[in-house]
């Protein structure tokens, strides 16, 4: 049986500051390097035999990190890149908002229909990332095979895994370095693992008692 594991890059530093990041990149944050530390040490048990990951910098940062955990091959794939969210990319929320009222509205109410300036709509990124599986997933001779991605792009192959229509977007949501787990069956593919980050409880309960002694 074929199992895929869809994890999600570690911390960034535009993912602190709130900056939409889609194409263009940032580099991982302390905690973030810690989260891929973490998460390596967690697939640990899980056989991976490949790993394909985004060619982003963000990415990249975490794959290097795992892989020389797991020992595990890895190469880079451009159809898993983040969507490309053309002018918005750079910009917080509010200032997104500022600037394209009309098109963010457009976005938050009916994101499969929203057209982002310069950038990529989500049937497009659906489609190569969804196609880059087909291609290397279903016929590879690997049975247990990692993707490192992109929140927005995890998301969209999970609705396509789910046969959701992409109006669900906003009823998913990927933390960073959260593994899914996704069984291939004979009856179809079954999502039994979602959004998990269990394994880092360590760092959590750390920041907590950090915000104590802060108090």
């Amino acid at each position: 049986m074929k199992k895929l594991y869809i994890v999600r890059h570690g911390e960034t530093t535009w993912n602190i500051e709130g900056k939409t990041q889609g194409v263009q990149d940032s580099k991982l944050t302390n905690k973030g390097f810690l989260q891929a530390k973490l998460l390596g040490e967690r697939l640990l048990k899980e056989n991976i035999e490949v790993i394909y990951s985004s060619n982003l910098l963000r990415a990249k940062s975490t794959t290097s990190i795992i892989s020389n955990i797991i020992k595990v091959p890895y190469s880079y794939e451009s159809s898993l890149g983040e969507m490309n969210f053309g002018d918005w990319e750079g910009l917080t929320i509010s200032q997104i908002k500022s600037k394209y009222p009309l098109a963010f509205k457009k976005w938050q109410d009916a994101p499969q229909r929203a057209y982002i300036p310069k950038g990529e709509r989500l049937k497009q990124a659906q489609d190569r990332a969804v196609n880059f599986i087909k291609r290397n997933l279903y016929n590879s001779k690997e049975d247990n095979v990692l993707i490192i991605s992109h929140s927005t792009i995890i998301k969209l192959i999970l609705l396509h895994v789910l046969n959701m229509d992409l109006c669900n977007y906003y009823k998913l949501k990927q933390d960073n370095c959260s593994i899914n787990i996704v069984d291939f069956r004979d009856y179809g593919p079954v999502l039994i693992k979602y959004n998990d980050t269990c394994y880092m409880d360590t760092v959590k309960e750390g920041e907590e008692n950090k915000k104590l002694l802060h108090r």
